[in-house]
């Protein structure tokens, strides 16, 4: 029974890799733009994989290395990242239907709701005999996995 459930998973997280290669192709690209204007302005590989995992917000990811090297202040910083990020508002209360009834995942699929991610939940049905709360799931931890990867 423990090998039906890995076998299930396995392919649960193949589909949602198939689903997701597109953006995996733009972060990788983006993400090594990103960690090049890091290190330019003097920061190393830990702050981009800290910012990366903890912002994922590749544009604001962008902005907040000029607000760093400028010495912005805390305020600065929250008001432009609210402004920056606010269209995650209007698409993240079209997913409230869709992320019903998730228990432990939403959560997450609530702080890896980006752009792409938003697009592949909406435009991808979840392949037939895969469950829609795993697929999710598992195309969101891809995509993030492939901006910290970049």
């Amino acid at each position: 029974m423990k090998d039906k459930t890995m076998n299930k998973e396995t392919s649960d997280v193949k589909k949602a890799f198939l689903a997701s290669i597109p953006v995996m192709a733009g972060y990788i690209v983006l993400g090594i733009g990103f960690g090049i204007i890091l290190k330019t302005k003097g920061y190393g590989v830990i702050w981009a994989v800290l910012m990366s995992l903890f912002v994922y917000a590749g544009s604001m990811q962008y902005v907040l290395v000029n607000l760093l090297t400028s010495g912005a202040s805390l305020i600065t910083t929250t008001l432009t990242t609210l402004m920056v990020n606010a269209r995650h508002l209007f698409y993240g209360l079209s997913m409230l239907d869709k992320f019903q009834n998730l228990g432990w995942k939403k959560p997450y699929l609530i702080f890896g709701l980006c752009d792409e991610t938003f697009s592949i939940h909406c435009a991808v049905p979840p392949p037939e005999g895969v469950d829609r709360g795993w697929f999710m799931f598992f195309v969101t931890v891809l995509n993030q996995l492939y901006w910290v990867a970049g």
